[in-house]
């Protein structure tokens, strides 16, 4: 290495020599261990019978700087020589810190372009055990350590552990590290103990995920430490990690949901085409029905039958909660009354509600849940109408000439006790009047005042909205409830069905 930093400055030492023979010196060169590097002679000593003086001046304990002169020559000669061995140290020392600086440099360079190489690398990975995988070989590589290993343990994600080249920490140490590092959340380097125990040097770096240590960076060395650039290295690629894992998780996060949202769409879509699309024609009646979803899908539904020689069938239920839970059993509970409504023997409305309730009432109490269901026939012949009422409102039936009135259940919902107590109720539907079944996300409607909509309202509505056809009293009902929630989110679907005698 001096050979090489003295070779560099060559013109320097010339100089110095040439201008030492000019002054009459006979030799001027430069020793190291006791060996010339350099060496100057004069090309006219002068008469051999004159003493030379030999000078040396140390440059550092293994270099120097050696003059042979006569004696006349210079008084001066041993102060300059140690003057100019100064300067050759000085610049060995420039020329060392330049070197060095020029090292840091390319390290620099280098290590920022592995830094771009592992970003290009991570960038796309959506595999987070793939990811774990090639972080810890790129990061070994930049901090030069023996091995690497990424360890995560994220809520919702499995414990896992991946080394590169090869595992040389026990995971028993590495356990212990992480639990350090997430109390204190600072650089775990290990103990002289745990060192001689774990038979190598260790250093386990925090890393980050949505604001909590959820994993971290490790390294391994057999025989150098870890000294501070290492630290800042492998903190800087800990960033890195924790940003490129929180992507991954991001983008499974999102696939989860687009997932989510396009099974429950799915499932919306088989829900609508559940219920019917228009109501059947049967003379002497103006039919309507509708239903809005809270979300995507729910546990309202309604329905119409008939079958060549039996009255009209028809239904409104309200599965107890909302989403997929209840479009399930929603779902269930509308197949199971469809096929009891469809007997041979044609059952009364109370029948229907009854073997309904025999049936699905193991499968209620398992979930602990619940409907209300309402169920009618009509009889196009006598024009009269029957129906059972297991808890479901609200249910309010305006004849021709007379006000409003909200009927009320007989009997208990669906699935709540084994025994239905609904009774089959009948009465003449003349011209003129309009029973309306609708569920309660209605008149429980809120406004920004958190007051709800209620039934008294409903009322007075229909009274003033009764003439119309059984299409215009539906949309009647649905905008008087939307403009009086005035923006506020629907908590509950809504589901109604307009009969009108005409």
């Amino acid at each position: 290495m001096l050979r090489q930093i003295l070779t560099r400055n060559h013109g320097q030492i010339k100089a110095i020599a040439e201008a030492w023979l000019a002054s009459g010196a006979n030799y001027f060169g430069v020793w190291e261990n006791g060996a010339p590097l350099f060496e100057f002679r004069s090309r006219h000593t002068g008469e051999s019978d004159q003493p030379i003086q030999v000078l040396r001046a140390p440059i550092d304990l293994s270099t120097s700087i050696e003059l042979r002169l006569p004696d006349f020559v210079i008084p001066a000669a041993e102060a300059r020589l140690r003057a100019e061995a100064n300067l050759l140290l000085q610049i060995i020392r420039l020329s060392t810190n330049l070197d060095g600086l020029t090292t840091e440099l390319i390290d620099t360079q280098d290590q920022l372009l592995a830094i771009y190489n592992l970003t290009q690398k991570t960038r796309n990975s959506i595999d987070i055990e793939k990811l774990l995988k090639q972080l810890a070989r790129e990061t070994a590589e930049l901090v030069k350590a023996d091995s690497a290993f990424v360890v995560c343990d994220m809520p919702g994600e499995t414990y896992s552990v991946e080394h590169y080249p090869e595992q040389m920490l026990d995971n028993v140490y590495i356990d212990l590290a992480l639990r350090a590092v997430r109390q204190s959340g600072q650089t775990y380097l290990s103990s002289e103990e745990l060192r001689t125990k774990a038979l190598v040097n260790f250093l386990l770096v925090p890393i980050e995920i949505r604001g909590e240590v959820s994993a971290a960076l490790g390294f391994t060395k057999k025989t150098s430490d870890f000294m501070s650039p290492d630290l800042k290295l492998a903190q800087a690629l800990a960033e890195h990690a924790g940003a490129q894992i929180e992507n991954v998780i991001l983008y499974k996060k999102n696939l989860e949901q687009m997932k989510m949202q396009t099974e429950m769409e799915l499932a919306r879509q088989v829900q609508l085409n559940l219920l019917p699309r228009t109501p059947p024609p049967i003379s002497g009646l103006d039919l309507w029905a509708a239903s809005r979803p809270a979300l995507q899908v729910g546990g309202d539904f309604f329905d119409f039958h008939q079958k060549t020689g039996h009255p009209l069938s028809f239904t409104v239920g309200d599965i107890s909660g909302k989403g997929l839970s209840a479009a399930l059993l929603m779902s269930m509970t509308r197949t199971v009354i469809r096929s009891k409504a469809n007997d041979a023997l044609t059952p009364s409305p109370g029948d229907i509600v009854s073997q309904a309730n025999e049936e699905l009432y193991d499968d209620f109490t398992d979930v602990n849940m619940f409907a209300t269901v309402f169920v009618g026939q009509y009889d196009q012949a006598n024009r009269r109408l029957m129906y059972a009422n297991a808890g479901h409102s609200p249910v309010i039936y305006r004849a021709a000439k007379s006000q409003a009135q909200l009927w009320e259940a007989d009997g208990t919902a669906l699935g709540v006790l084994p025994t239905s107590l609904s009774q089959d109720h009948g009465l003449a539907f003349c011209p003129g009047d309009v029973l309306i079944v609708g569920t309660d996300g209605l008149n429980e409607t809120q406004n920004e005042n958190q007051e709800m909509f209620g039934y008294d309202r409903l009322l007075d509505l229909i009274n003033t909205v009764s003439h119309m056809p059984a299409q215009e009293i539906g949309k009647a009902l649905y905008q008087a409830v939307t403009t009086f929630g005035a923006g506020q989110p629907q908590f509950d679907d809504q589901t109604l069905m307009v009969i009108k005698a005409i």
